[in-house]
């Protein structure tokens, strides 16, 4: 039986490559696309392309059962030096880009990655659902809902199910600051800190967030593609729910010495993300962060 392929766009970045990864161990024959790779990126069912969005997808690329379009500048366009304008048309030039090379070949399904970071924290007092309207007016939450918005209503084949899929908070292998994405997570920020030797800084108001590792995101969003559109934007992400100073603390655990430290709590943290109550994410099991930590450590010593 011939493999599944499947496109990935930001394949580079830590999404991307978790995405990748994850697709390839699932079976799949991954194309992975980015302006820059690291070396290494190699896998065995991968291979990779270099590109400009903006200017189209390369004559090489195959056509796939399934594109990802995972890439995007997350880098605030005042660290730019650019307007909110050009930073919104920085993001949506290569997802029309995708979108149309998805109508011209018309794949099983077609994916936007898009992220809880269009809610503002004020959207919800506990957990944000898929049927809260995003009221966000950052540049990013303004390019990620217009993207969303563009994805629903693009006219790609009727053969093509269409996918909105969010994500939250991330963790997992290979998370560091690229050009495109100066900031890293809370996780990724402890581990650093540990390493060297400081206390982890944890805010005083000690957020609720969801956490999801990266290495469950190809497993789960394969059950989404695998079944029909919902026609709105699905919340992709773990049902592990925990305060911040309880992830630093199982940091703290395995770096012998170190501890945290709290520090004033600066502009507020929005709620976790409520996964979507549908069927392809009903029962999924998703790796708690103790186990995802652990998995992690493992990872980098044997890297």
């Amino acid at each position: 039986m011939k493999k599944r392929q499947v496109l990935v766009t930001g394949a580079a970045g830590f999404v991307g490559r978790a995405l990748s990864l994850g697709f390839a161990d699932l079976g799949w024959e991954v194309v992975g696309l980015d302006c820059a790779f690291d070396e290494g990126w190699e896998h065995e069912g991968m291979r990779h392309s270099i590109a400009e969005l903006a200017e189209g997808v390369p004559s090489d690329v195959p056509e796939v059962d399934l594109v990802i379009h995972s890439a995007w500048v997350t880098t605030d366009p005042e660290k730019l030096g650019i307007t909110t304008k050009e930073y919104i048309d920085l993001n949506i030039g290569p997802l029309l880009t995708m979108l149309e090379y998805a109508k011209h070949i018309s794949p099983s399904a077609f994916v936007f990655l898009s992220s809880s970071g269009v809610f503002a924290a004020t959207d919800a007092d506990e957990g944000l659902k898929d049927t809260y309207l995003p009221k966000c007016t950052s540049p990013y939450a303004a390019a990620k809902r217009e993207g969303e918005a563009l994805t629903l209503s693009s006219a790609l084949d009727s053969k093509t199910e269409v996918h909105v899929v969010r994500l939250g908070y991330l963790f997992g292998p290979g998370e560091v600051a690229r050009p495109s994405r100066v900031d890293v997570s809370c996780v990724a920020s402890w581990l650093v800190a540990a390493r060297q030797g400081k206390a982890l800084e944890v805010r005083s108001d000690d957020p609720l967030r969801e956490w999801t590792f990266t290495s469950d995101l190809a497993v789960a969003l394969e059950q989404v593609v695998d079944g029909p559109s919902v026609g709105h934007a699905v919340h992709m992400g773990s049902t592990h729910v925990s305060r911040d100073s309880a992830v630093a603390a199982l940091i703290a655990s395995e770096f012998p010495g170190t501890e945290s430290v709290t520090v004033s709590a600066e502009g507020l943290v929005k709620p976790p993300m409520i996964p979507s109550d549908i069927p392809a994410l009903r029962d999924f099991v998703w790796t708690d962060p103790a186990t995802g930590l652990r998995t992690l450590l493992a990872a980098e010593v044997m890297g």
